[in-house]
């Protein structure tokens, strides 16, 4: 407070400025108090108001401690809530998600007035902000609906997490970066649009050395040339360093990528491996030009586009296409239609079709498969393969398999060849694998045994086929020694044996082993033959006897015959000597006569002798192919005084040369004596017997006899007309006959033809007899016998069962 004292002014000027002042200070402490009284009635105001729109706005409590002493109408929803009611209570039994944590809270706000700001739901799931604060002397609680700020919170929450991903996703692609510039396998830089190198880093090791990045970085800024993005934006580009203190570059992959800002991004990674696939693939692909170049096969390749890329000459050669045309890259539209004016396609009545189906082998390439063969017009065969290649093109080849189809045809005729000659030996056949089973049967198998065809398969094992027809034969045993033979796998040698089926028939069993491990087996029905054999050494026996009683007989007529004869002849010689004594002329000529009867009787008896001897022959002389002139004259010369005789002139007429007959000396002289003897026997007196061989024709060579029959002479062979005849006619036709029957059979006997020809003169009639005084005949008898050189070549004669190893 103030103080007043009384002053004694000097003057009355300065008392009134002392009051002056007084009044001021106390107007000022005055005015000071009115506006504190003033501020604290605004104060209250405002709290009030404040106070009511609590209570009228959202949801506010107003409590005393944790008792509630007020709230406003939208906390009235709350459950339990009420004057008085417990805090913890209401928001226990209102709160859901975040119920510990407010009643945590509330408990602190509470106890120690510090404020609380959670964000919380209800049963509803409604999301809510609770705000809790002290003013004055009682807490304030107020909840307003969160929904918006929940849902900025939640992109908040996204934006954060997506930082946090990129940032750990950047803090990976660091890490990574720098272990991969750290361990020498990269090298990477930054330059900005002039080309200058504003960073770098790494190196790249491998076995030619280290190249660091400094060297890159100051190659790549040194280059001006233009580098041109790929499709993809990226520039790629390779370079060779030489490292520091090596002699061998190191090449380097190069890559730069244009960012956004102007900025290139560079990484240099290592090429050794990639080079050196390119110097690789190179020298591979000039292997394959040069292999293509020499390929018999056409080789064509069409890119997408259908255009001709790559061929060889085989395929402009093969289809008859200009080189200098196909290097212009024709189309295969083009190519097919220059085929098809070449005609080098197959003949097609829808070429249109035809060639739209070759062109769609594009429309899907990768699973293009063509196969086919092209038959054309001048007998070519091509074969046609089409096939996918790298980027969507197709590879096309041509190749002439003319000559193959021409050996498959062959083939094939030879196998059929081969089945029928096999289906018509008289031999059953059967030849095993060396696995024992069937691989070849013929027809003359299955009908030995009398089985059914079905029964015998290739493909059948040998025991299998042992089971079946084992049983047949009297040898059972024998079958055990086929199958051990033809499964076995030691060496073997062919063997034969004879078996005996039930029918009392004889087979002939033949095993020879051929190559590669087959096994040949052979069954030969040999009763005939054994029949045959028996036959043959019953008539073996019988010749023999025959030439002992021929020797004998020879024997009798040498000493029964020759002996008187010599007597007589040497008695007639003493009686004709003048010397023994004159005899008259009658006598003489008895005498003359038995020494020209003796004579006569010597060469009948040396004929007789000859003729014998003839038949037999010699060993060697019997497999000696004659000589037809030789054996003609001779024969003539046995006849001839036997002609001169019968007034019968006896001539041969030869075609000359050096020809033999396929039959032994000995049948060939008696088929010539038969055909002159009975030729001089049946002739005319005064007429000619000619003999003609006439020269070799085709497989053989003809003996001709010609002659005049005289008269009386019958060649009727008829046993009816026979009859009819006088006895002495009769006789002389079957003896004429019996002499032609003979020969025949002997010519017959030696592979030839017997012939005679009894010509009839105009105005005779019935069988060509001969009637008394009737007009001269003329006889033909012709033997045609088959040449020696016409024999057939051994290899093919030749029985299989000759062939086979016994």
């Amino acid at each position: 407070m103030l103080a007043l004292q009384k002053v004694e002014p000097e003057g009355t000027g300065y008392v009134l400025v002392d009051w002056l002042m007084v009044l001021a200070v106390v107007f000022g402490l005055l005015a000071v108090g009115a506006g504190y009284a003033c501020l604290g009635l605004s104060r209250r105001a405002a709290e009030e108001r404040r106070r009511r729109e609590d209570l009228v706005q959202g949801i506010t409590i107003r409590a005393d401690g944790e008792q509630i002493r007020d709230f406003s109408p939208g906390a009235a929803t709350l459950p339990g809530i009420e004057a008085n009611a417990s805090l913890f209570d209401v928001f226990s039994a209102t709160l859901v998600d975040g119920r510990e944590e407010a009643l945590v809270a509330l408990d602190i706000l509470v106890d120690r007035g510090l404020p609380m700001r959670l964000l919380v739901s209800d049963q509803s799931g409604a999301p809510w902000e609770l705000v809790g604060q002290p003013r004055g002397g009682e807490l304030v609680i107020t909840m307003h609906d969160a929904s918006l700020m929940l849902t900025e919170l939640r992109k908040s929450q996204r934006r954060i997490s997506a930082r946090e991903q990129a940032l750990e996703e950047g803090m990976s692609e660091r890490q990574v970066m720098s272990a991969l510039l750290g361990s020498g396998a990269a090298i990477a830089w930054q330059r900005n649009g002039e080309g200058a190198i504003q960073w770098s880093a790494g190196t790249v090791a491998s076995r030619l050395g280290q190249v660091l990045a400094t060297q890159t970085t100051a190659l790549i800024g040194a280059r001006t040339a233009e580098q041109v993005p790929d499709d993809t934006g990226i520039i790629r580009s390779r370079l060779e360093i030489l490292p520091t203190g090596e002699v061998e570059p190191l090449p380097l992959q190069i890559m730069e990528i244009p960012t956004g800002d102007g900025d290139i991004v560079g990484l240099a990674t290592d090429a050794t491996v990639a080079a050196q696939a390119e110097r690789t693939l190179g020298r591979f692909v000039q292997t394959m030009t040069e292999t293509f170049a020499h390929l018999t096969a056409g080789l064509a390749i069409f890119d997408r586009n259908q255009k001709l890329v790559l061929f060889n000459p085989a395929f402009a050669q093969l289809l008859q296409l200009d080189p200098a045309w196909l290097a212009n890259r024709p189309s295969l539209r083009d190519i097919i239609d220059a085929l098809r004016a070449n005609q080098r396609i197959p003949e097609t009545g829808d070429y249109h079709g035809w060639r739209k189906r070759l062109l769609s082998l594009f429309d899907n390439t990768e699973r293009a498969d063509l196969d086919e063969i092209w038959h054309l017009a001048d007998g070519t065969n091509i074969k046609v393969l089409a096939r996918p290649h790298p980027h969507r093109s197709l590879a096309f080849v041509f190749d002439d398999i003319s000559d193959r189809i021409r050996l498959e045809q062959r083939y094939r005729q030879s196998i059929d060849l081969q089945e029928a000659t096999l289906n018509r030996l008289q031999e059953g056949l059967a030849v095993f694998g060396a696995d024992g089973r069937l691989r070849i049967l013929n027809a003359s198998f299955t009908q030995i045994f009398g089985i059914d065809t079905a029964l015998l398969q290739p493909g059948m094992h040998v025991r299998e086929i042992v089971r079946l027809i084992g049983d047949m034969t009297v040898e059972t045993d024998l079958w055990d020694k086929v199958t051990t033979a033809v499964t076995a796998d030691e060496t073997r040698s062919p063997w034969a044996e004879r078996l005996t089926l039930g029918s009392s028939r004889i087979l002939r069993l033949r095993l020879a082993p051929l190559p590669g491990g087959d096994t040949m087996l052979v069954i030969a029905d040999i009763t005939d033959s054994e029949r045959f054999a028996v036959a043959l050494s019953e008539r073996n026996s019988a010749l023999e006897s025959a030439e002992e009683m021929r020797t004998a007989v020879l024997d009798q007529i040498s000493h029964r015959l020759r002996t008187p004869l010599n007597t007589i002849f040497g008695f007639g010689q003493l009686l004709n000597d003048p010397r023994f004594g004159s005899l008259t002329e009658r006598q003489r000529e008895y005498a003359a006569g038995i020494l020209e009867a003796s004579g006569q009787l010597l060469d009948t008896i040396d004929e007789v002798t000859d003729l014998a001897s003839l038949q037999p022959g010699e060993a060697a002389e019997t497999m000696r192919e004659p000589t037809l002139d030789e054996t003609v004259e001779l024969a003539r010369t046995l006849i001839e005084k036997r002609a001169g005789e019968a007034g019968v002139t006896l001539r041969t007429e030869l075609a000359g040369g050096d020809v033999r007959v396929a039959c032994d000396t000995g049948t060939l002289r008696q088929i010539a004596f038969n055909m002159a003897a009975g030729a001089v026997q049946r002739a005319a007196v005064g007429s000619t017997v000619r003999i003609v061989t006439t020269p070799p024709s085709g497989d053989g060579v003809t003996i001709s006899v010609i002659e005049q029959l005289r008269d009386g002479v019958e060649l009727t062979l008829d046993a009816e007309q026979s009859r009819s005849l006088p006895p002495a006619a009769a006789q002389q036709g079957r003896d004429t006959a019996a002499s032609l029957e003979v020969t025949a059979r002997m010519v017959e006997a030696q592979g030839g033809r017997f012939s005679y020809d009894p010509s009839t003169p105009s105005g005779t009639a019935g069988s060509g007899a001969s009637r008394p005084g009737g007009a001269s005949r003329q006889m033909s008898a012709s033997a045609h016998l088959p040449l020696a050189t016409a024999a057939i070549d051994d290899a093919e004669a030749m029985p299989l069962s000759r062939a086979l190893p016994s």
